[in-house]
């Protein structure tokens, strides 16, 4: 019996091994930094952007066709094709994507503003990580109706901002295969140092909503990511690309006149005709740093807020900032607790602001007077002005601690210190009063 078991046990060892051996091996994904990088062409011809992806000059580009399902199974083989191609020339970033669909009747592309692509709609979003640091990008992204949301995102936030507008163009066609959109983003919209030589990445992910939101990635990321952009994988390719920095002079004039109804009724009364100018300056000597400086802005252009229902609430309401002088490095001023909100600037009659970067640590410096500043209640006395000058800045590094930002300065001179009182309790602001 003893021997009988002996054997039997042998043969079990001996099939076991044999099925290891023969089992064929399970793919493995590797961290998004050693795949094969994407290679950008440079092409001679421009390619007209339309959408169809006809134009000869993507004939000769490469195309990347290795997707991955991120949503909802993880790193799965995904439910539709995707293919992108991406060249560029002496101004443009070019980038063509062919989005198939078995089922083109079901694309869903509603009509919609600027910013407000939804993830309930078809889309594909290029994120380009022009500093090749693996923590922010440029947002770019297109639907199958060739509408245009765009932003910034970073992994220290994990949050996507669209409030900054980039020049860039897009188009997009529906057919009978699924759809496709082509993009040209300017270089000089982009923030990299074209004295060094290029290391920039990409992450490129479509949005496939059916009866899942299926979210396609060209790398592996993982179901539940810390980090997004440190997956991206290399862009090479790009080579004697121009200066990516630029000086923006906006200089505004406007003259109005009223005429009003008289007294007695007979006929308009005319006012003297009033003048007003200002004028906007933007310079980024280098990709790390931004410049901005304005006299008297003008936001009679800026988008309207949308409405919101303040009855029964129980916190106050919060107004995205659209500005555009307020606009840069907004996202240093993002903190689990509300530090800065820079909607309580008004009416500014001036303001300078440097925004940097400088290895791994990001900075902004903002100046300005504001001849509004509305009105704060404090407890058992009226409402103050804060007519001020005000000034804040934050400087963020990736080596602190997780959850644990570093803080924000923000100061202001107003007209009475006591109408800072109920913000100073809160630990994060400083003021001082004249």
């Amino acid at each position: 019996m003893r021997n009988r078991r002996e054997r039997l046990l042998t043969l079990a060892l001996s099939v076991a091994a044999a099925s290891v051996r023969a089992a064929p091996p399970q793919p493995v994904f590797s961290p998004a930094t050693s795949d094969p990088p994407i290679v950008a062409a440079r092409v001679t011809g421009s390619p007209s952007i339309d959408g169809e992806l006809a134009d000869p000059a993507w004939k000769d580009v490469g195309k990347l066709e290795r997707f991955f399902e991120t949503s909802p199974r993880e790193t799965a083989p995904p439910p539709v094709a995707t293919t992108v191609l991406i060249a560029y020339d002496d101004r443009f970033l070019y980038v063509g994507i062919s989005c198939a669909d078995p089922r083109p009747a079901q694309i869903r592309a509603p009509f919609v503003d600027r910013d407000a692509i939804a993830d309930t709609d078809d889309s594909v979003s290029v994120f380009l990580d022009t500093r090749g640091d693996r923590r922010s990008a440029f947002e770019f992204r297109v639907d199958p109706r060739g509408q245009q949301t765009d932003g910034t995102y970073g992994d220290a936030t994990g949050n996507e901002d669209f409030a900054p507008d980039f020049f860039w163009k897009s188009a997009a066609a529906i057919g009978a295969r699924g759809w496709s959109a082509e993009m040209r983003i300017p270089f000089s919209t982009l923030r990299y140092d074209a004295t060094k030589p290029q290391s920039w990445s990409i992450l490129i992910r479509r949005n496939y909503p059916r009866r899942y939101r299926f979210t396609l990635d060209n790398v592996p990321v993982p179901l539940h990511p810390s980090c997004l952009i440190c997956h991206a994988t290399t862009l090479a390719g790009l080579e004697g690309l121009p200066r990516a920095g630029h000086l923006v002079v906006a200089p505004y004039a406007a003259l109005q006149e009223d005429q009003v109804p008289r007294d007695d009724g007979r006929g308009l009364l005319r006012r003297p005709a009033r003048g007003r100018a200002g004028v906007d300056v933007k310079w980024t000597p280098s990709p790390g740093t931004a410049i901005d400086a304005t006299v008297h802005p003008d936001f009679s252009q800026i988008e309207s807020d949308t409405g919101q229902i303040s009855i029964n609430r129980a916190f106050a309401l919060f107004q995205p900032e659209k500005r555009p002088f307020f606009l840069e490095g907004v996202d240093l001023f993002e903190t689990p607790i509300p530090a800065v909100y820079t909607r309580t600037i008004t009416s500014p009659r001036w303001g300078a602001r440097v925004t940097g970067k400088e290895e791994a640590t990001a900075y902004t410096l903002l100046v300005t007077q504001d001849r509004g500043g509305g009105s704060v209640v404090v407890p058992g006395s009226p409402a103050e002005s804060l007519a001020s000058s005000a000034s804040s800045g934050r400087a963020r590094s990736p080596g602190g601690l997780p959850g644990r930002p570093s803080r924000p300065v923000s100061t202001s001179r107003g007209r009475r210190s006591s109408s800072m009182a109920a913000m100073r309790s809160a630990g994060w602001l400083g003021s001082t009063g004249t």
